[in-house]
C-alpha cells in the first residue's frame, strides 16, 4: 500500500499496487461528511497485522490527527506512530515529546514522555508494550514503560498514568568517530526493534540507519542498568556498544525479518538492508 501525495507531505488518499505488476488494484479516498481528509502516513493497526490474512483496516496520521478520527488539541504535531501486540498507540511528535494511548482510548494519552529538545522522527515499541523506541536526528532514545500503581501492580504506561513514576530513558549514540565517519549531514532514521508477533518471545536488536551505517544494538545489553557503558555515567545514560554494517550507497532503510524466517542455524532472523540499487541480507548471529 502506498498513500497517494502528488508530491505533497500531506496524503488524500491510498493505493494498492500490485507488486508484480506495478498497476493500480484498488484506491481509497481519506474523507468525512464530503470532505477530504489529510493523512501523512499509514501503519499497521497491530505488530503482526501484515502476518494476518483476514485483517482489512490499517492506520493513519497527521499533524494532530490519528486515523481512528478523534481530533485532538492543536500543537500536538504529530510526527509518527507504532502499535503493540494488542494494538495500543505509541506517537512521536515534533517537540520530541511521546505519548502513549490505550486500545481502549485514544481520546487521551495515559503516558506522555517528556522531550530532549529534538522532534522524535520514528517510534517504535515492543509487541509487549513494555519498551519504546525513539529516534532523533543525533541519538535513540530507549524508555521502559513499567511501572508498579499504588496498588502494588506492575503495569505500562499504555495502561495505566506513570505520573512521577517515568524512569530515566537511556541513550543510543555513535562515537565521536563514527559520528565523524557517518557525515555531519547523515542523521539517525528509522530505530527500530528486530520484529516480534508472539507474546511471551522478546526482541533481540535494535537497528538504525545513519547515511551508509546500518548500526545494531543487542537489546538485552541496552536495556540492563548495570551494563558496562553505563558505569561512571551521570545523568541520562549513554550505550555506545554496537556494531556496524556498512554500505557503499547511503542506505534507505534497514529492518529484520520476522523470526519465522530464520535460517536453520540461526536462532534469528536476518537483517534486510536497502540501498538505492540493491537490497542484500545476513544473519546477524553470523557477526563478531
Amino acid at each position: 500500500m502506498s498513500p497517494v501525495n502528488e508530491e505533497k507531505p500531506h496524503s488524500t488518499g491510498l493505493h494498492q499496487l500490485d507488486i508484480e505488476t506495478g498497476k493500480i488494484v484498488t484506491e481509497w479516498k481519506f474523507e468525512k461528511d464530503g470532505a477530504d481528509i489529510t493523512m501523512r502516513d499509514i501503519a499497521n493497526d497491530s505488530k503482526g497485522a501484515q502476518l494476518d490474512p483476514s485483517g482489512s483496516t490499517f492506520l493513519g496520521w497527521d499533524d494532530n490527527r490519528l486515523f481512528a478520527g478523534h481530533q485532538f488539541a492543536r500543537g500536538t504535531n504529530f510526527q509518527c506512530f507504532a502499535s503493540t501486540g494488542d494494538g495500543s498507540i505509541v506517537v512521536g511528535s515534533l517537540d520530541g515529546r511521546i505519548r502513549l494511548y490505550s486500545i481502549n482510548s485514544m481520546r487521551q494519552a495515559k503516558t506522555a514522555f517528556p522531550g530532549l529538545g529534538s522532534p522524535t522522527t520514528h517510534v517504535d515499541v515492543t509487541f509487549d508494550g513494555k519498551w519504546i523506541l525513539g529516534t532523533a536526528d543525533t541519538y535513540v532514545i530507549l524508555i521502559c514503560s513499567l511501572f508498579t500503581d499504588k496498588d502494588g501492580k506492575t503495569k505500562t504506561g499504555f495502561n495505566g498514568r506513570m505520573g512521577n513514576k517515568i524512569a530515566a530513558p537511556r541513550l543510543l549514540k555513535l562515537t565521536p568517530l563514527d559520528s565523524h565517519l557517518a557525515g555531519a549531514r547523515n542523521k539517525f532514521r528509522n530505530a527500530q526493534f528486530s520484529w516480534v508477533t508472539e507474546n511471551g518471545k522478546q526482541e533481540r536488536h535494535l537497528v538504525a540507519t545513519v547515511g551508509k551505517f546500518s548500526v545494531i544494538w543487542n537489546f538485552q545489553q541496552v536495556m540492563n542498568g548495570s551494563h558496562e557503558c553505563y558505569r561512571n555515567q551521570e545523568g541520562l545514560k549513554s550505550c555506545y556498544c554496537y556494531k556496524i554494517v556498512l554500505k557503499d550507497d547511503s542506505i534507505v532503510d534497514s529492518r529484520f525479518m520476522h523470526d519465522k524466517y530464520a535460517v536453520t542455524d540461526s536462532p534469528e532472523a536476518p537483517l534486510v538492508i536497502a540501498t538505492p540499487m540493491k537490497v542484500s541480507s545476513f544473519s546477524i548471529s553470523s557477526r563478531r
